[in-house]
């Protein structure tokens, strides 16, 4: 399953991304977050064994989008 959303972050992890962004996009492939102590949202799926942090005031950098995008990929390999 795929979607426009994650097709963007695949192509521009770079860009202007925010949490609310990440967040829509776990939502769709039932991926659970949570805001730690108001500092960062960290996004867990109980079939990935690795969780991603994202910050939630700083920018977010192309190495968070580029994990996040990992984990929806790993999701979907064990999906097949």
């Amino acid at each position: 399953m795929h979607n426009k959303r994650l097709e963007a972050l695949r192509a521009n992890p770079g860009g202007e991304w925010r949490p609310a962004d990440l967040e829509i996009t776990a939502s769709q492939y039932a991926v659970k977050f949570r805001k730690v102590t108001g500092t960062h949202v960290v996004f867990t799926h109980p079939s990935v064994p690795n969780c991603v942090a994202i910050p939630m005031k700083n920018k977010i950098r192309a190495c968070h989008v580029k994990a996040f995008v990992e984990m929806i990929d790993r999701m979907d390999e064990l999906d097949l």
